[in-house]
């Protein structure tokens, strides 16, 4: 983010709060939509709990219907949406979501509030603009293309025309409606720890701090209740972490794992090391990045799971690593991503067709140095959290085969994943 904008002074409010996240998110191509939100909220210190959802539904609202909140703005936007500070976009975005898409916020207060928040971000400027383009939006409303072309699914889904695209190759006819799944809100879905009594003391830990848990896909618990659960003392205590359900149909893919030697060669910060490691494996955990791994060391501490994970930093597109052989080997590639837009609405901002020809170089070299690593007669789990079908099937190396393909849907109220469990011999 530019200077002027970083080193303001401002009063805080969930319009203003949202308003920088997304300028945030919009300039550094590292930020996260959930880390930049945390960081503004403490940063502003709202403790109203009002204010603090709005803030939140804001945010994920606005970057999950950009291309449709830009469909309505451009055209009112006599200078060019494209060619405002990015602060103002944010905020005709903030004050157009509002209107369009919260029934419950009257129109004339959406577009004073967001003029407000203008004020508090020292932005007052541009006060006159957002007044007169969101007064136009409150009278023009909304108006969608109709028609099945790409262009035209893209701005009714919210979803650039590549990524359409690539949905109506994995899905054929059912590409909008899976298109539309992917900009459902994902709900908040954790998992027990094993060790720790499970899924029984996980939500007896959770209801002494008014949180309910019920039963969710593969495992998770599904947690609603006041506030943040990842704020609670059974998070802390290490009795859950959060884990999508698809996340977990992988780990359910390589079988039983007790006492069996498990590598996981793409680790990341460990929500699927440590999994495994609940559930009775020795794993050894290797990733590129050296803070991952910290970090799912860390993780692994929390849970009570030290001494059953092993973590070593390695390359694995150089070259198989030189860690013996394994009864199960999983290789969570890095991808696109494209199947977490729920979660993480920002993708599909950031992500360009170039990308995905990269990735699937890559992973082509990944799951060949990977092969080496299995036993005789063990397996190899491959998987991607996206529905692009070239991630989801690169070539197999020599000797293996595959046993089960999983391919789940956004429309099955998951994550989309796509995993293959492949034995060699």
């Amino acid at each position: 983010m530019g200077e002027r904008v970083k080193n303001i002074r401002w009063t805080p409010g969930a319009r203003a709060v949202a308003a920088r996240v997304l300028v945030t998110v919009e300039q550094d191509p590292a930020a996260r939509g959930p880390e930049a939100l945390a960081s503004e909220l403490s940063v502003a210190g709202v403790g109203d709990p009002r204010e603090r959802a709005l803030a939140t539904e804001l945010v994920y609202g606005v970057l999950r219907q950009q291309r449709r909140l830009d469909h309505t703005l451009a055209p009112l936007v006599r200078q060019g949406l494209g060619r405002l500070e990015p602060v103002a976009r944010a905020l005709l975005r903030v004050g157009a979501y509002q209107i369009l898409f919260l029934d419950r916020i009257p129109p004339p207060i959406a577009v004073s509030a967001t003029q407000d928040a203008a004020r508090q971000v020292r932005a007052g400027r541009i006060t006159g603009l957002l007044n007169g383009v969101l007064r136009k939006v409150v009278a023009r409303g909304e108006r969608l293309p109709g028609g099945g072309g790409d262009g035209a699914v893209g701005v009714r889904a919210s979803l650039p025309d590549w990524i359409v695209a690539e949905l109506r190759a994995a899905y054929g006819d059912d590409a909008e409606a899976e298109a539309l799944a992917l900009r459902e809100r994902a709900p908040t879905t954790v998992r027990p720890t094993l060790t720790k009594g499970g899924a029984e003391a996980c939500a007896a830990k959770l209801a002494e701090e008014g949180f309910a848990a019920a039963p969710g896909p593969y495992g998770t618990l599904v947690v609603t209740g006041p506030g943040d659960p990842f704020a609670t003392e059974a998070f802390a205590a290490g009795h859950f972490v959060p884990q999508d359900p698809a996340s977990l149909a992988v780990v359910d893919l390589l079988g039983d794992v007790a006492g069996k030697r498990v590598a996981d060669l793409c680790a990341g910060r460990g929500l699927k090391a440590t999994a495994l490691a609940d559930r009775g494996a020795e794993v050894v955990a290797l990733d590129i990045g050296a803070g991952k791994l910290a970090a799912l060391r860390d993780l692994a501490g929390r849970l009570g799971l030290a001494d059953r994970v092993t973590t070593r930093v390695a390359d694995l597109a150089a070259g198989p690593p030189d860690i013996g052989t394994f009864d199960l080997v999983l290789v969570d590639a890095p991808c696109t991503g494209l199947g977490t837009l729920r979660r993480h609405p920002e993708i599909a901002w950031r992500r360009r067709p170039a990308d995905l020809a990269s990735l699937t170089v890559l992973q082509e070299r990944l799951i060949a140095n990977a092969a080496p690593l299995v036993a005789p007669g063990g397996a190899l789990v491959w998987a991607v959290c996206s529905f692009a079908r070239a991630e989801g099937s690169p070539p197999l190396p020599s000797g293996l085969t595959e046993e089960v393909a999983l391919d789940l849907r956004p429309s099955d109220g998951l994550d989309a994943f796509q995993a293959r469990r492949l034995r060699l011999g």
